[in-house]
């Protein structure tokens, strides 16, 4: 576009936006590859999150219709189907790569004598409940939901954020080794 008055048919944007970002990726100069692809991704994180907002605003408000109607615009629903947004027909997809993540650091929960449980899925959004010691830990934000965010990250695409149910335990410290109060022991490691 910046060459004159070039214009491209709509179904050539993409493509040419990903013929420019290999030729940038592929570049000489390994400063300037890595600084375009890391613009890159943020421009994608940006798109994606934005995006996603707009649509949980239209299902807030009820505009499951109009989503629908953006949905079959071949511009509009380009631009939601490359985030995997509004529309379910990728549900089970998320469903299995939401379960593949859950079952990396399902481990270290029944290490502790919690679980969680996946409440919703939708438009890049898990929500999730915590149970046994997990619900209430005053640690959980910051061990187990980053842990489940980055395995989230890991295996599926189109991953915005995580939701936490509102917590119904009284908030308690994370268990200690060789205590957890669902009878479970928590051996202490041989680096311990």
């Amino acid at each position: 576009m910046s060459r004159g008055d070039e214009r491209l048919a709509f179904e050539d944007v993409l493509p040419r936006i990903a013929e420019l970002a290999e030729r940038l990726a592929e570049h000489d100069d390994n400063d300037v590859s890595e600084t375009a692809v890391e613009m890159l991704d943020w421009i994608d994180v940006f798109h994606a999150n934005g995006v996603g907002r707009i649509v949980e605003m239209i299902r807030d408000w009820r505009g499951e219709i109009l989503l629908e109607s953006v949905a079959a615009d071949p511009v509009a629903g380009a631009l939601l189907a490359a985030y995997g947004l509004g529309d379910s027909a990728d549900l089970d997809a998320a469903r299995v790569s939401v379960q593949a993540a859950l079952a990396e650091v399902r481990p270290y929960l029944h290490s502790h004598g919690g679980d969680m449980e996946v409440v919703n899925i939708e438009d890049g959004v898990v929500r999730l409940k915590l149970h046994g010691s997990c619900d209430g830990c005053t640690a959980s934000d910051a061990t187990i939901i980053e842990q489940v965010e980055a395995a989230m990250k890991e295996h599926w695409v189109d991953f915005r954020r995580i939701e936490v149910e509102e917590m119904t335990a009284d908030p308690h410290p994370p268990p200690v080794v060789g205590s957890v109060t669902t009878g479970l022991q928590i051996k202490k490691r041989a680096d311990d």
